[in-house]
């Protein structure tokens, strides 16, 4: 990921999913990551797969991404969404 500038990051993150073409966009389906690799071989395998970092489609869908450093990592928001989905469909 170190052949991304930061003007390159920050027009990623700037595009709005509101307005963006959906074709020029990664399905984020496609994307495959080893989970055996270090986080940072993990972010660069996934830089090299897609377009844009931040937006993604996943089907007919653009979902917009975020990073953060510190806070719950993926597989705990996953199972919290997990758990919203369960409590809708009961």
């Amino acid at each position: 990921m170190s052949d991304i500038t930061e003007e390159q990051l920050d027009e990623m993150a700037s595009v709005d999913v509101r307005t963006v073409d959906i074709n020029t966009l990664t399905d984020i389906r496609d994307i495959n990551i080893d989970t055996k690799l270090s986080v940072e071989k993990k972010l660069t395998a996934f830089a090299e797969q897609t377009n844009n970092i931040y937006v993604h489609r996943i089907g007919d869908y653009v979902v917009k991404v975020k990073f953060q450093k510190e806070g719950p990592d993926i597989d705990d928001k996953m199972e919290e969404y997990i758990k919203h989905l369960a409590e809708i469909y009961i």
